[in-house]
C-alpha cells in the first residue's frame, strides 16, 4: 500500500518548523520551547493555559502538521485519527500530581494537574479542538525507533478503511531528574507529527510503502523514525 504523506510538522529543544519549509527537526536532550500560542493557532484550545508540557507540545507540533496539510480549519468535523508514540508519556505531571496528593491525605491532589494524567490527554484536546473524529490513542515507543510504532498503526488503520487520513508521531516532553532509579535525562524530546493519507495525492510532498514490516520512502531509503520522513539529510539528532 502507497501513503502519501501530505504535511508535518516538530516542536523539538533546537528548532520548529514544518515539511513544508524544507527542513527536518534537530532532536537533542532538553527541553523543547513552545512559541506563543498566537503564533501557531488562530484561536488557542479552550484549556490551553492549563496545560502541562506534554500538552503544549504535543498540541503545537499537532496543529503545525495540520496548518503544513492545510487541514487546521475545516469548516466540519473531519474523520482524521491521531496516533502518537511515547516511552514516558505524560510521568512528569503524573509525579507533579501525586506530590499534591501526599499532603493531607490526599485533600491538596490538583484537580487540574490530574486532568493531565493520562498520556492520550494531548491527543483528545487536539481532536477537540481542530474538530477531528477518528480515533486518536498513543502506543509505546520502543527505544531509539521515534515514531515508527506510531506510524505502523496508522497505516495498519487506513490499509482497514478506518480512516483515509491520520496523523502519526513521537511525542516525549520528560524532565526527569535523579529520583530513585531514575537518572537525569539526556535522551532528545520533543513533538513530530506527519499528516498520512490514502487520499490527497496531488498534495502529496513525499510517498512512502509498507513490506515485509518495514517502511520505504520513494527513493527506496528504510525509514527507521519518524524524522525520517523530512528533507532527507535534515532531520538529525545531535
Amino acid at each position: 500500500m502507497e501513503i502519501n504523506v501530505i504535511g508535518g510538522g516538530w516542536v523539538t529543544a533546537v528548532n520548529l518548523g514544518r515539511m513544508t519549509d524544507k527542513t527536518g527537526p534537530v532532536l537533542a536532550a532538553g527541553h523543547p520551547v513552545v512559541p506563543p500560542a498566537a503564533s501557531i493557532y488562530t484561536q488557542p484550545p479552550v484549556r490551553y493555559r492549563r496545560f502541562d508540557a506534554y500538552s503544549r507540545v504535543g498540541c503545537a507540533a499537532i496543529a503545525l502538521a495540520l496548518k503544513d496539510a492545510g487541514l487546521d480549519h475545516g469548516a466540519n468535523p473531519a474523520p482524521i485519527g491521531i496516533i502518537a508514540a511515547t516511552r514516558y508519556g505524560c510521568f512528569d505531571t503524573d509525579r507533579a500530581y501525586y506530590a499534591t496528593a501526599k499532603e493531607g491525605q490526599g485533600a491538596f491532589a490538583s484537580p487540574n494537574l490530574f486532568s493531565f494524567t493520562l498520556p492520550g490527554i494531548v491527543l483528545g484536546e487536539a481532536a477537540i479542538h481542530f474538530r477531528l473524529t477518528g480515533p486518536t490513542f498513543t502506543v509505546g515507543d520502543e527505544i531509539g525507533q521515534r515514531g515508527l510504532a506510531a506510524l505502523d498503526v496508522a497505516a495498519d488503520l487506513l490499509a482497514s478503511g478506518t480512516c483515509r487520513t491520520i496523523l502519526a508521531g513521537w511525542l516525549e516532553v520528560d524532565e526527569r531528574r535523579a529520583v530513585g532509579n531514575f537518572v537525569a535525562n539526556d535522551e532528545p524530546q520533543g513533538g513530530v507529527f506527519v499528516v498520512l493519507s490514502t487520499q490527497h495525492a496531488e498534495n502529496a510532498i513525499r510517498r512512502i510503502s509498507r513490506r515485509d514490516f518495514m517502511f520505504y520512502t520513494e527513493a527506496e531509503k528504510v525509514v527507521e523514525t519518524i524524522a525520517d520522513l523530512f528533507d532527507s539529510g535534515k532531520s538529525r539528532s545531535v
